[in-house]
């Protein structure tokens, strides 16, 4: 199992998106389909973060089309999510399996279906998520499922050791996802 990364697999890994590539005047066809997730466990914690460049959730979160940055603390976004999947079910709301919030600039599309997390992603808001959604489940049912104890052990001692490594990986599927999402896209 990998425990550490070198720094040189790491520029080769990031090469593809950076924010200097990005730059900030972007249209929305230029935005890469998938920016990121986070995976949390129910309470909200998030335990891992992936993300299609380093920061690149700050980047298309916090700014607005001005360029100016907002004070807002992207950590919250599974503590409000897992607000959210609790709530449905104390108004009653049976087998929630996801939640989807949609702007011009973003968008945010949830799994509850995992039994002890939840993932959220941050999106282009004109992905089309139905073109990969096998994928996704398909991707994160095997995550949890083998690195169980690496989860078990994050959450019980809080320690970024653990699943350091998982992030990395998870980054490299990304990519690899936005290049499924395209080519899906080019042959729908």
């Amino acid at each position: 199992m990998i425990t550490t990364v070198s720094n040189d697999l790491k520029s080769i890994i990031l090469e593809d998106y950076t924010c200097e590539k990005i730059g900030l005047n972007l249209t929305k066809s230029e935005i890469p389909a998938f920016l990121g997730c986070f995976v949390a466990d129910k309470d909200g914690k998030t335990l891992l973060k992936f993300e299609i460049f380093q920061d690149a959730l700050d980047f298309f979160l916090k700014r607005d089309i001005d360029g100016k940055e907002s004070c807002l603390d992207i950590e919250l976004i599974p503590m409000f999510i897992s607000a959210l999947e609790r709530f449905s079910a104390e108004i009653n709301i049976k087998d929630l399996a996801g939640f989807k919030l949609e702007g011009k600039n973003i968008k945010l599309q949830t799994f509850f279906d995992f039994e002890d997390y939840s993932v959220i992603f941050l999106l282009n808001p004109e992905v089309d998520i139905k073109l990969v959604d096998s994928q996704i489940r398909t991707y994160f049912s095997f995550l949890f499922d083998v690195y169980h104890k690496e989860f078990q052990s994050f959450r019980k001692m809080s320690s970024v050791d653990y699943i350091s490594h998982i992030e990395l990986i998870g980054r490299i599927w990304l990519k690899d996802l936005n290049k499924i999402y395209m080519k899906l896209l080019r042959e729908k």
